[in-house]
């Protein structure tokens, strides 16, 4: 049994052990009526910022198959790793699935609300002191009373320092607020962290004219979310569940011949149970975790026919093999082809500065990229160096790898992983 196979031997030996992990269990119905409440001018305006992701209303959540994942996350590489392959979520797939465009667009950097300002935006008067503003959160039933009801700004007009017009404008931004801190960036006891209100705005106002994205934090806080429960430091999973689950059944549903993958589709969420419907799930944590752990390389979906749409893929920043993505609570590394990257991990002050912003910013910026084709899937010299290294193989051509044209950089790497001495200053350059 190679490594592979140990990790999640030795996993299933302490698989169940502590409390369960909690997460999002079902989609606020308050939350599907403030959505029927809006004219079709707001909807349109809300789908444009948060693509798909209204769709989520109509996914029931798995809680067993994500509960049964974690034991398999690699927190220190940011991976899962089963029987004898290795798979992580890419922002090819999670723009795919949310329709939520990344390429070419800014990263959105979070701030600290507090509650007097988290009113004064909403149009609100600072009349009530709540102990949820003092501690940055507030509640959906506090947000749909004021602003989910048609009937919202009557009932509560000496609440209110606006007018009837600003009202209405503000209550798709308080519905953004609603749906990413209850299904995206959720918090324990149904709580919304009043910070996501500057990502909400951020969507609607843009900052300096750039256009941003949301894939980036969605991704970022997922895998922050698989890291904190496998190592034990929460119970709750505050990264978007949905969206990995429906992540791991796509590719853990292996399709004959791509029958059942529907092209024309463009909304994903919405065609998920149609893409899989042929698929027999396991039921429960102790069934999900044994069919995980019986998987091999052969019995997945490693390509499917997504990303119609995308040329290139993101791979790492220009002066570092991995890229840098802002999340909701903190600066993580995300790199396609593997390293260790737990030291890279940054978790924001209660401030919620985002430290060297302007230089992840740029970085973002002069992205490494890799061509998306219908040939074999590739990588970069490094993660092929780096794939053969951990399966115990370091008997790498001191010509390169075959297939890569940068010969340069897979010989560095060779001299690098080898610990040979011949590595020269134009390589380490």
């Amino acid at each position: 049994m190679d490594k592979l196979g140990r990790f999640a031997e030795g996993a299933g030996k302490n698989a169940w052990r502590g409390a369960p992990h909690r997460m999002v269990s079902g989609i606020p119905s308050k939350l599907k009526i403030w959505w029927t409440n809006f004219d079709l001018g707001s909807q349109m305006a809300i789908r444009r910022r948060l693509g798909c992701l209204i769709s989520l209303f109509d996914i029931f959540p798995d809680q067993h198959l994500v509960r049964a994942l974690i034991h398999f996350w690699d927190p220190d590489r940011v991976v899962f790793r089963f029987r004898d392959f290795k798979m992580t979520p890419t922002l090819e797939e999670i723009s795919y699935f949310t329709n939520l465009i990344y390429q070419g667009r800014g990263q959105i950097i979070p701030h600290c609300q507090s509650g007097k300002k988290f009113l004064r935006y909403l149009g609100l008067k600072n009349t009530k002191k709540l102990r949820c503003f003092e501690n940055n959160w507030v509640s959906l039933d506090y947000l749909y009373e004021r602003y989910g009801c048609r009937d919202g700004y009557k009932i509560f007009k000496n609440e209110f320092s606006c007018t009837p017009d600003h009202w209405r404008t503000k209550r798709p931004i308080a519905f953004t607020v609603a749906l990413l801190g209850s299904l995206i960036f959720p918090l324990e006891y149904g709580k919304i962290s009043t910070c996501i209100y500057s990502v909400a705005r951020a969507l609607f106002e843009g900052v300096n004219g750039a256009q941003l994205t949301l894939a980036p934090m969605i991704l970022a806080e997922m895998f922050r979310a698989l890291g904190k429960c496998k190592r034990g430091e929460t119970s709750f999973f505050k990264g978007c569940n949905l969206i990995l689950q429906i992540w791991a059944i796509e590719h853990f549903y292996q399709r004959p011949n791509m029958v059942d993958i529907y092209f024309s589709e463009s909304n994903k969420i919405v065609s998920f149970y149609d893409r899989t419907k042929r698929f027999v799930s396991p039921v429960g944590v102790n069934d999900w975790y044994e069919f995980l752990a019986s998987r091999t390389c052969e019995q997945i979906q490693w390509k499917y026919s997504l990303l119609p749409n995308a040329k290139k893929a993101y791979m790492r920043c220009k002066g570092l093999y991995y890229i840098e993505l802002i999340g909701l609570k903190g600066l993580q590394p995300y790199a396609p082809f593997r390293a260790n990257m737990r030291v890279s991990e940054v978790q924001f002050e209660p401030n919620f500065i985002v430290p060297r912003a302007r230089q992840v910013l740029d970085e973002w910026n002069d992205i490494d990229t890799m061509d998306i084709g219908d040939s074999q899937a590739g990588g970069t010299p490094e993660y092929h160096a780096w794939l053969l290294e951990d399966r115990g193989n370091t008997d790498h051509s001191s010509e390169g790898e075959r297939g890569f044209e940068d010969i340069g950089t897979t010989i560095w790497v060779r001299n690098f992983q080898l610990r040979d001495p011949v590595v020269t200053p134009e390589m380490w350059q």
